[in-house]
Formats: C-alpha cells, structure tokens, sequence
C-alpha cells in the first residue's frame, strides 16, 4: 500500500521544470469542472423534486379517495349490522308474542279422504 501512495504522490506533484502558469491553469480548469458538476447535480435535483411534486399530489389524491371509500365501507358495515340486530329482535319478539297464542279446537286430517 505504501509503495502504491509512493507512486500516487509522485505521479501528481509536478516536475522541477513546470511551467507555473500551466500548473495553475489546469487546478482553475478541474475547479470549474468541479463547480459545473456540482451546479448540474444541484439542477437535476431541483428538477427532481418539481417533478415530484404532481406525483405526490396524485398519489395524495388516491389515498384520500381509498381513505374515503374506506370510511363509507365501515359505515355501511355497521348499518347492515345495526339493521341484522333490530331485525333479529324484532323476530324474537314476534315469536314469543306467537309461542304465547294457543289455537283451541279440533285437529283434522284432510289427507285421509
């Protein structure tokens, strides 16, 4: 590993005879290449996020209708329950009013004619 940063840090320092002026022209060239990345990326995450934003606002659409419907769901859930009650009782009292009747007279079979 060493030997490698050895080659690395003599590979990037400059020779003895370097033009100055060149030296200092190509650290501004990959600066500005550096800061044009850097503003592009920056623009493509702005344009990311303005583009997101109708698909959030879709997406919160749907899940209010879902959220809605949902909701009516339940609601006609416990009505039918409420009703499947009331029927029931209503049932169970119309049998007790009938079981407490006793039909008097006389039983005849009509089959055996």
């Amino acid at each position: 590993m060493l030997i490698y940063l050895r080659t690395m840090r003599s590979k990037l320092t400059p020779a003895a005879g370097a033009n100055p002026l060149l030296l200092i022209l190509s650290w501004l060239l990959m600066g500005v290449v550096v800061v044009i990345a850097i503003g592009l990326g920056l623009l493509f995450l702005l344009l990311g996020w303005i583009l997101l934003l109708p698909l959030m606002w879709r997406r919160r659409r749907d899940i209010k209708q879902f959220w809605q419907l949902n909701r009516a769901a339940k609601q006609a859930a416990q009505k039918a329950q409420q009703s499947a009650r009331q029927s029931a009782s209503a049932t169970q009292s119309q049998r007790s009013q009938a079981s407490g009747r006793v039909i008097e007279g006389e039983y005849r079979d009509t089959s055996e004619r």
